[in-house]
């Protein structure tokens, strides 16, 4: 299966980090078997969450543009709660592969 990632035109460095973060995220926990096992809110609450915390973790403030993002899904804090080990894992494996060290 081929995925096309089209990105809204004059975002800024920022945004445009974040919402490819959350494109990410979204390949590496909800491409799988999983997906079956999830709902739209939990896989998109999942990856913003991600690229809430990647983005958090190389200084973009992006929790406001997040936290809108996930109400507009439902997310809620259970939602981050049942979800926190695959958030965990996957905002790891990202920053492991954009950080030194």
């Amino acid at each position: 299966m081929t995925t096309s990632i089209v990105i809204v035109p004059d975002l800024s460095p920022a945004e445009e980090f974040h919402v490819l973060t959350h494109e990410l995220a979204h390949s590496r926990l909800h491409f799988t078997a999983r997906r079956a096992e999830t709902t739209k809110c939990i896989r998109e609450t999942e990856a913003e969450a991600v690229a809430f915390v990647v983005s958090q973790s190389i200084g973009l403030e992006t929790q406001s543009a997040s936290s809108d993002y996930m109400n507009l899904y439902n997310g809620d804090s259970e939602t981050l709660a049942r979800s926190l080990g695959h958030i965990q894992q996957v905002s790891t494996e990202i920053l492991s592969r954009i950080t030194p060290g």
